[in-house]
């Protein structure tokens, strides 16, 4: 078994949602953990990596082979998986150091912002209604692990980061620019 750790580092604001609605204060909010801090889970992380590598792999098949994506990511069956994957990642959190001077000063609402957002009619006025609020957080480093059960080459997961520029809600608007490397 091998763990490869990969950081983060977000350029911009960024939303992994919760799927909870903040009633007034936002109709978005972001996923945090039991401590009100902000994480990726591992799910996320996996399925961007595999994207990433897929799209390696319909690119340039030396570099990256779609039997090695199978390999570390599964076959895919129809909706489901056939085979089971040989990497397992672990949500991807702040560092345990930064997480403890935020939670000594009781500063976890500082992470955290709220954007919003309107449609915009043809006579350039907004739209009724159209009003959006989402809460963001702000731009800060994460550190995740991924578990190899089976000993393969870990060159297609260090490629594969290069190919993630941004990730979340919104990417196309702006938010969640990234960069992802492996230590």
């Amino acid at each position: 078994m091998k763990s490869i750790i990969y950081k983060i580092e977000f350029f911009t604001y960024w939303h992994i949602g919760s799927g909870i609605t903040g009633g007034t204060y936002a109709d978005n909010l972001v996923l945090k953990d039991s401590n009100n801090l902000p994480y990726i889970p591992g799910r996320t992380m996996k399925g961007l990596f595999r994207e990433a590598s897929e799209e390696i792999a319909r690119l340039n098949k030396e570099m990256i082979s779609s039997k090695e994506v199978e390999i570390i990511f599964g076959k895919r069956e129809g909706h489901g998986m056939q085979d089971e994957s040989c990497a397992f990642f672990k949500d991807a959190v702040i560092s345990r150091s930064l997480a403890e001077k935020i939670l000594e000063n009781s500063q976890q609402e500082t992470l955290y912002e709220v954007i919003s957002s309107t449609k915009i009619d043809l006579n350039g006025l907004a739209d009724d209604g159209s009003l959006r609020q989402m809460e963001v957080t702000v731009p800060l480093t994460l550190f995740g692990t991924i578990v190899l059960f089976k000993d393969v080459a870990p060159h297609l997961l260090t490629q594969s980061v290069n190919w993630v520029k941004s990730l979340g809600l919104n990417r196309n608007r702006g938010l969640g620019r990234c960069q992802i490397s492996i230590l």
